[in-house]
């Protein structure tokens, strides 16, 4: 809930503080006046136009596009398809911040989920801070009745908007879709907590609805000490030495593999709340997110395993894979 502003004497009701921000964005983006100019004609301070842009950005009055410039990918497309028999492999250029690689796979992604989803299609959502960001640029809104489903239990703060809940809210309100919400942590404290939370009327539903899943989208997450796993506080560095020690290069959503993709049994498993791996290869379009040297290895085992069959990744990444062998 937005708190009332005051520009004067007047409170401004939602409506008029909306159009409020939207008047101050178009001054600024279409106009071309400076915030200086702004404040004078407004009769407000320069820095309050500076925080009533950003708050115009952060609730998505505005939106900024960046049309980058295109490079054909499909040759390197190919190679990876036909090398680790997967459907589709989508690249998207190489940027200097992370945020504008995604935002140019994003494209990607709203062609791939426009051609693949029906009207009343199960999305999987699984979890890793490519997807959460990704999540972000998705608008596919010419399906209807489309169902948006956690493959995990929450990772990340509640409210936060990184929440495994909050990331499909967040993409099914971008295809008009509803989301179902599990109401369980991913990890658990130990295997007897996790036994009884799976009986929970609400996660078995959840769970029990995986089977009806025709497409997913799942992040992947290396063993480093910059992986947002670590970030989410479920896990330590020791729990990370010790999965390192079975030869574990990273997780699909949560479930941990080696550099072949085979799933490595360990004892963090009995205390996760998520769809298995076999219930994972049952799903007909099973799309990995993920960029970045750090993910070569799991990116790898991901691909050799067949646990995705569509791959979205960056051109630096791409490059890589292919060499790998």
């Amino acid at each position: 809930m937005h708190h009332l502003f005051t520009e004067g004497p007047f409170y401004m009701s939602e409506l008029e503080r909306k159009r409020f921000l939207a008047k101050i964005a178009s001054l600024y983006y279409l106009e071309g006046l400076t915030q200086q100019n702004i404040a004078n004609k407004l009769n407000i301070s320069r820095t309050k136009v500076s925080r009533y842009l950003t708050r115009a950005r952060n609730e998505g009055i505005t939106e900024i596009k960046i049309n980058y410039p295109v490079k054909d990918f499909s040759k390197l497309e190919y190679q990876i398809e036909k090398k680790y028999r997967i459907s589709e492999c989508m690249i998207a250029g190489t940027f200097e911040s992370s945020e504008a690689t995604i935002e140019a796979m994003s494209g990607n992604l709203n062609n791939l989920l426009s051609r693949i989803l029906k009207d009343g299609s199960h999305i999987g959502i699984g979890w890793g801070g490519s997807l959460r960001e990704m999540s972000k640029y998705i608008n596919v809104m010419e399906k209807s009745d489309i169902k948006v489903i956690p493959m995990i239990g929450g990772l990340g703060k509640t409210g936060t908007g990184v929440h495994t809940n909050s990331v499909a809210k967040n993409i099914a309100d971008r295809m008009n879709g509803i989301s179902y919400m599990i109401h369980s942590p991913a990890v658990l404290d130990n295997k007897e907590a996790k036994e009884i939370v799976e009986k929970d009327s609400n996660v078995s539903e959840i769970m029990g609805m995986s089977s009806k899943i025709d497409t997913a989208i799942i992040g992947i997450s290396d063993l480093g000490m910059d992986s947002t796993l670590i970030k989410t506080d479920s896990f330590t560095s020791e729990d990370f030495k010790y999965l390192e020690s079975l030869d574990v290069v990273g997780d699909v959503n949560l479930i941990f593999i080696d550099e072949n993709g085979k799933h490595v049994p360990n004892k963090i498993d009995e205390r996760i709340v998520r769809v298995p791996l076999e219930g994972l290869k049952k799903i007909d379009h099973v799309i990995g997110v993920a960029f970045g040297k750090r993910k070569i290895k799991v990116l790898l085992g991901a691909l050799r395993g067949q646990i995705i069959n569509v791959l979205f990744t960056d051109e630096e990444t791409a490059i890589e894979i292919i060499k790998a062998g």
